[in-house]
């Protein structure tokens, strides 16, 4: 291990003075070059603490996603989100986020775009915990597993019932990754990421 650790250390090293000469022969540096040398530079630099790290040097925009999930804690790519009706069962709404941003900021642009695609009005969303909002969105009613709020036990009851059928969607997603192509993706950058979710959607209301 120590002579892997000091042969690595030195692979480090060459790296980085050939970065450091290329940089001098090349300036200024030409734009075609530029995005891959900023990549190169980031790989050679960068910190255990750093944020925004390279973790795919072809694929710049891949991210770590953190799951809180014992047996999988992190994984790597790039965030989708899905809103499926809850009586058809039909996804309304297919939409791949840029960057690694909280999933309670996403759920209002999502709701919006479900409006403007199925031109109707969306009175109760469920949703998982992982989607808090914290003033709530107007004239809609989010459930979640567990409120705060003191209740009946009518309408405990009620609540858990519909978070039971909001389950359902972990089948979704599990058919999303292993039939239809969401668990790789083989197309490029962000355009790409979009590109996949949208077809994955229509295949999966196409077959259901």
């Amino acid at each position: 291990m120590k002579s892997h650790k000091k042969a690595q250390r030195r692979l480090h090293s060459i790296a980085l003075k050939i970065y450091q000469d290329i940089i001098k022969q090349l300036n200024p540096i030409p734009k075609n070059y530029k995005e891959e040398l900023d990549v190169l530079y980031k790989v050679l630099t960068r910190q255990r603490d750093d944020t925004n790290k390279v973790y795919s040097v072809h694929e710049s925009e891949v991210l770590c996603i953190s799951k809180g999930k014992e047996h999988k804690q992190y994984e790597f790519g790039n965030k989708s989100s899905f809103a499926y009706s809850g009586t058809s069962g039909i996804i309304v709404r297919a939409m791949s986020i840029d960057g690694n941003i909280y999933d309670g900021s996403t759920l209002k642009p999502q709701l919006d775009q479900v409006v403007e695609l199925t031109v109707g009005k969306i009175k109760k969303d469920i949703v998982d915990k992982e989607y808090r909002v914290k003033r709530g969105l107007p004239d809609i009613d989010i459930v979640m597993p567990k409120n705060l709020k003191r209740e009946s036990y009518y309408l405990k009851k009620m609540r858990e019932d519909r978070c039971l059928s909001r389950a359902g969607i972990e089948g979704l997603i599990s058919h999303m990754k292993h039939d239809h192509r969401m668990k790789r993706n083989y197309f490029c950058g962000t355009a790409g990421c979009q590109i996949n979710t949208l077809l994955s959607a229509v295949v999966y209301n196409m077959r259901n």
